[in-house]
């Protein structure tokens, strides 16, 4: 824990209001904004730009140093050790934006070891996207959501049970398709495969569910409704698991879109 702690540290900027003059300390500061840039490029360049030519790389690497340098005389030209500068909040800022980065960092290491594990035990990506990855997204949320109910709030814990997919959905999708058109291939193509026809199937089915009992039950939420939700997921799930057991690991994630029927000679 050590080791990552103390690179977060050197990072990442922190303005802290309880603390004394909010946690100012120019000597870290100096240091934070030298680094923060060059971790930036490096999130970038790993994850956004795979192939570039190692001497496009040096170069966006020195560039980044180059700017964390600016940065740092800056800070130490307009700052007083024993006070922060006027324009201290601004740090907060770079802060949210290199947290973000270590979230992006330990999320994409998440996802590599998932898939290491999904090789071993000969299990398709989008098989544990659906469980284990599923399930660690959701379990803060769900102990969240609780936590409200039981503190009574429900109405809030509801707006959040429907809020929170809509944001991962709408937002997840859009934002990769825009940086997919920008970034790959204009117009970025969307494979359909069997997970998303069964993905979709069960949600349709479930909203339609919820609306008709809803209405059947003078929008009341009993136990039974309840139920009903776990028994859909339920059924989700064991629909996933026996066609991934029936299918093999290429069965759910085997093209079957439009492009693969004209390929066939389909219309």
């Amino acid at each position: 824990r050590a080791p990552a702690f103390v690179l977060m540290r050197l990072t990442n900027p922190v303005v802290d209001a309880s603390r004394r003059d909010e946690g100012w300390c120019r000597p870290a500061v100096t240091c934070q904004v030298t680094l923060a840039p060059l971790l930036l490029v490096w999130m970038v360049l790993l994850h956004g730009f795979p192939t570039l030519s190692p001497a496009a790389t040096y170069s966006y690497y020195a560039a980044g140093l180059l700017l964390g340098g600016c940065c740092a005389a800056l800070a130490h030209s307009t700052s007083r050790a024993s006070s922060p500068p006027p324009h201290h909040y601004v740090l907060a800022f770079v802060g949210f934006a290199v947290s973000v980065s270590w979230i992006y960092a330990l999320a994409a290491e998440l996802v590599h070891v998932l898939q290491a594990i999904g090789r071993v035990l000969s299990m398709s990506d989008t098989l544990l996207g659906l469980t284990v990855l599923a399930f660690a997204n959701s379990v803060g949320d769900l102990v969240a959501n609780l936590a409200m109910a039981r503190a009574g709030m429900p109405g809030m814990a509801a707006a959040a049970c429907i809020g929170a997919p809509l944001l991962n959905l709408l937002m997840g999708v859009g934002s990769s398709t825009l940086l997919g058109n920008w970034l790959v291939k204009a117009p970025f193509p969307i494979y359909l495969n069997l997970q998303l026809y069964t993905s979709i199937c069960f949600l349709l089915f479930a909203l339609v569910a919820m609306l008709v009992h809803g209405v059947a039950a003078k929008m009341q939420a009993g136990p039974w409704f309840g139920v009903m939700l776990i028994l859909i997921y339920g059924g989700f799930l064991a629909t996933c698991l026996g066609l991934e057991m029936w299918g093999g690991g290429t069965l759910l994630t085997a093209n079957i879109g439009p492009e693969l029927r004209y390929l066939n000679g389909g219309v």
